[in-house]
């Protein structure tokens, strides 16, 4: 008599041989949950590690559907089939190190559902991925003000959870070489079926190992479910006032004096002890006489220190904003120069940009002071300048 801690890893003695037929061994949410896990992790780490930052929402939207994936496998390992339950999983010591000495052997019989190997690899990989959906929440909450988590994780948590979430993504690799390396040797040197049974849901066991029930109208409504709960935790938290920014209204004072020469940069972009700075040194504004009268100077300076650096928590203001340059030039700031060394000087210089000074040319929302990466447009005359097209 089997019990619930060796069903999932029972071994079909004669490998799956000797007349076996095929029978269901993968029920269909699994499958069609793996191999759209594969896909949303693909475009992933594609966009992750070699997209373009403004591929950020195709970033996200991937990440999404990683969440909600995962979710659904979570909810999957109690609610769904024989072999895709967690409590049929061989994760017990003893049943690693058997399975380990068997592999150090050249054995590795064929099992109905996963060996332990597979099993701890699933585990390891839904864990991974769970850690890499938080960690991307947190780090888009608070680098782009954007997501359920924006009102309520700061900039510096939110660059943290930044460096979590690379580090954990180059985890996920070393994992996935770990799974596919698995999967080569169960495959090819084994000779087990187990594309057959991910693609097809069966393989060469028993009829009395055969998935029971049916099963997917059960996965359909479990990942309604996923979705549904993942939806509604999103949008609700994403609608939740955001104090860390604040849409602000330029006064006429301000672009037709600042704007009327150069962009008129956000406020956020510099803290108020040096808009104070620049605005009582206007007489030599880096080489040029941009003085103006008194009063318009104060309503000025007054709409700069109203919503300057410190009253914003965004990574413009926080990396940018509230770094101190000699010349208080924005360009002058380490992080700036980091974030724009890649880009040719003659980008700078074309007539679409003009100079470092004009960020809207390129960043579509600084004007909002916003800055996210989504809305970074390079123009067409400054990206033939880099040889882009």
């Amino acid at each position: 008599m089997m019990t619930g801690r060796d069903t999932g890893s029972r071994h079909i003695e004669d490998g799956g041989q000797g007349g076996a037929h095929e029978t269901l061994v993968r029920d269909l949410p699994v499958r069609v949950f793996h191999w759209s896990l594969v896909a949303s992790v693909a475009v992933a780490l594609f966009t992750g590690f070699l997209g373009e930052e403004n591929m950020l929402t195709v970033h996200v939207w991937a990440g999404q559907a990683v969440a909600v994936l995962i979710l659904f496998r979570i909810a999957w390992w109690f609610t769904g089939g024989r072999y895709s339950r967690l409590s049929v999983y061989p994760l017990w010591p003893g049943q690693v190190i058997a399975h380990l000495r068997g592999l150090l052997a050249g054995r590795s019989p064929l099992t109905a559902g996963h060996n332990p190997a597979g099993a701890w690899m699933i585990v390891t990989l839904i864990a991974l991925l769970f850690a890499l959906t938080l960690s991307g929440i947190f780090a888009l909450g608070g680098e782009e003000n954007l997501g359920p988590l924006c009102a309520f994780v700061s900039y510096r948590l939110g660059d943290a959870a930044e460096e979590v979430h690379e580090a954990l993504a180059w985890l996920l690799l070393v994992a996935i070489a770990g799974h596919l390396t698995g999967v080569f040797m169960e495959t090819r040197i084994f000779g087990h079926p187990l594309l057959r049974a991910m693609t097809r849901g069966r393989m060469p066991v028993p009829p009395e190992e055969a998935e029971r029930g049916p099963l997917t109208l059960r996965g359909l409504v479990v990942f309604l479910l996923a979705l549904g709960l993942f939806a509604a935790v999103w949008n609700g938290l994403s609608a939740m006032p955001d104090n860390r920014w604040r849409p602000i209204t330029y006064p006429g004072v301000y672009l037709n004096n600042c704007g009327d020469c150069h962009h008129a940069h956000h406020p956020s972009l510099r803290t108020a002890d040096m808009w104070e700075r620049i605005v009582r040194g206007l007489e030599d504004h880096y080489g040029e006489d941009a003085t103006v009268g008194g009063r318009t100077a104060e309503e000025i300076l007054a709409f700069l220190k109203a919503n300057s650096a410190e009253r914003f928590d965004t990574e413009a203001a926080v990396r940018l904003g509230r770094e101190e340059t000699p010349d208080l030039r924005i360009s002058s700031a380490p992080w700036w120069k980091k974030r724009h060394e890649e880009i040719p000087k003659a980008v700078f210089s074309s007539a679409a940009v003009g100079s470092s000074a004009n960020c809207n040319a390129c960043h579509r929302d600084a004007q909002t002071g916003r800055f996210d990466d989504a809305r970074i447009r390079m123009p067409g005359e400054a990206r033939a300048a880099t040889g882009q097209s």
